[in-house]
């Protein structure tokens, strides 16, 4: 079985494929290669994982006027015509989505060559990609019920979000010198990493490293290395993120779905500071929301004054209780099994 995986935009897009691929790698006669965007951090993730990688062109799907659209077709084209010259060439057994504008492409070329397509949406609610893609789709795979949109009904099958496997062993994270005595802050902006969030982490650092120990992942664009105490900055977090997630206290994040989801499966207690609308389609929005409904975790939305970020964080960290009840009910919103249920769909 060849399976040709393409999708990203971000890492968000690119793990639960990832971690899709280590759900079938045990089985006879399964390889795979990847279609992705020329983006450096995309394609190194995907070739340390031992997938081939083959770059497109990408253009961006707006919803708005502008005369990038008009460019962005261009690229949109010659993409097809890319993705078709070597989905002809390599002829996959099935095309697995994981979204992003990037996967569009390949989608269509897969559906012209009659190729099975299978898609996965990570969020509350569906992106123009992931609707785009689900007219060419066999099976479209949702996070949860209720997360459907306009996607066609007979296509769907709910399966969660896939979580690579890497995070749940057991890393060394001695290296962070965490003291043991105090509470960890663990602060996440994505993979591209927050302006928002970073700045509010520096404007009140002196209070937060008085509370806890602060690990803060702050994206390699925005990296500001420290020598405060009780305080790590680094660009980016690799499989220790399992490690941290199960010592943190607390985790503040974006309300990207990839994230919201190993925040579920290892039953952490979070504030998350979703994305607005001005940035955003108001995916991140929707995914906090939902947690927040089913109390398995705090939000902020809109513009977050670094008073309330430091009220909400101090209170979070000074009551147990309050944490333990977030934690527990992430913990129920968990599903597991995610990546193996979607592997069984491409087989």
């Amino acid at each position: 079985m060849l399976v040709c995986y393409t999708g990203g935009g971000t890492l968000g897009h690119i793990y639960p494929a990832l971690a899709v691929h280590q759900a079938l790698a045990s089985q006879p006669g399964y390889s795979c290669f990847w279609i992705g965007r020329h983006n450096g951090l995309e394609q190194a993730a995907v070739e340390g994982a031992g997938i081939p990688f083959y770059p497109i062109q990408s253009g961006k799907l707006r919803r708005y006027a502008s005369l990038a659209n008009i460019s962005d077709l261009f690229r949109l084209a010659v993409a097809f015509f890319q993705a078709l010259k070597l989905l002809r060439k390599m002829r996959p057994t099935v095309l697995f989505s994981k979204g992003g504008f990037v996967s569009v492409p390949p989608v269509y070329a897969a559906w012209v060559l009659k190729i099975r397509v299978v898609t996965h949406e990570s969020d509350a609610s569906p992106g123009l990609a992931t609707r785009l893609n689900s007219r060419c789709a066999t099976t479209v795979c949702i996070p949860f019920a209720g997360s459907e949109g306009s996607l066609p009904p007979a296509k769907l099958v709910v399966t969660g979000n896939p979580i690579r496997e890497a995070l749940f062993s057991d890393e060394d994270i001695s290296r962070f010198g965490i003291v043991p005595t105090m509470p960890v802050l663990l602060v996440l902006g994505g993979s591209q990493g927050s302006s928002e969030i970073n700045a509010l982490v520096r404007e009140n650092l002196e209070a937060l490293t008085a509370l806890a120990f602060v690990i803060h992942q702050c994206g390699s664009a925005d990296y500001q290395g420290s020598a405060h105490e009780n305080y790590v900055a680094i660009p980016l977090l690799g499989p220790e993120l399992g490690s941290l997630y199960r010592r943190s206290t607390l985790v503040v994040s974006r309300g990207g779905a990839g994230t919201i989801a190993e925040i579920l499966a290892f039953g952490c207690a979070s504030l998350i500071i979703p994305l607005s609308t001005a940035t955003s389609r108001g995916d991140q929005i929707l995914n906090a929301q939902r947690l927040v409904d089913k109390g398995a975790a705090h939000a902020l939305f809109g513009e977050v004054s670094k008073e309330i970020f430091l009220q909400e964080v101090a209170y979070l960290l000074e009551n147990p209780d309050k944490r333990g009840i977030l934690a527990g009910n992430a913990r129920a919103l968990a599903v597991s099994g995610s990546a193996v249920k979607i592997a069984s769909l491409l087989r």
